[in-house]
């Protein structure tokens, strides 16, 4: 739903029926001037493993981007600008570029906590480790075109980092 000031709130969008029950959603605003167009307004819905990831247009309609397969459950589904990330504590990273149309799955260390800032999306996992992944330039390894996710800090003691707040000024 949507609320403009002089109506209320009004339906903004009905995804067709689903044979899964929808245990994630996630939303992203439209980015004026954004590279996207019509793409700009997106829904993401998750069931166990997998997504499904709608485009939104002005009218209520949707049209659908893609089904993708994380191949753990999802246990976090958010937006980091246009991009769709999928975690899950098990150690794998699902992300959609909105530029390239690309699904990328990597797995990481167990993930036990994670917060975006900017275009960063941060990971704390259960190793002591704080990894980094700048999502806008969606950074792919040369040698094995895998996600380029950098080591951020690492707590000597190996002490799981259980909790993320990141502020950028």
């Amino acid at each position: 739903p949507r609320l403009k000031e002089t109506s209320g709130w009004q339906q903004a969008f009905s995804s067709p029926r689903l044979d899964w029950v929808i245990e994630r959603v996630a939303l992203n605003a439209k980015v004026l001037g954004g590279p996207l167009g019509d793409h700009d307004k997106m829904v993401a819905a998750a069931s166990c493993s997998e997504i499904i990831l709608w485009a939104l247009q002005a009218d209520g309609n949707g049209s659908e981007i893609g089904v993708f397969h994380l191949g753990v459950p999802v246990e976090a589904l958010f937006f980091v600008g246009n991009q769709l990330i999928a975690t899950s504590h098990t150690g794998k990273i699902g992300v959609w570029n909105a530029v390239t149309k690309h699904w990328q799955i990597q797995d990481v260390v167990p993930i036990n906590s994670y917060d975006a800032a900017g275009t960063f999306l941060l990971l704390g996992c259960n190793n002591g480790s704080i990894y980094y992944v700048d999502v806008q330039k969606f950074p792919l390894r040369m040698k094995d075109n895998d996600l380029l996710v950098t080591e951020l800090y690492r707590d000597p003691s190996e002490d799981a980092v259980t909790a993320l707040s990141v502020y950028l000024t």
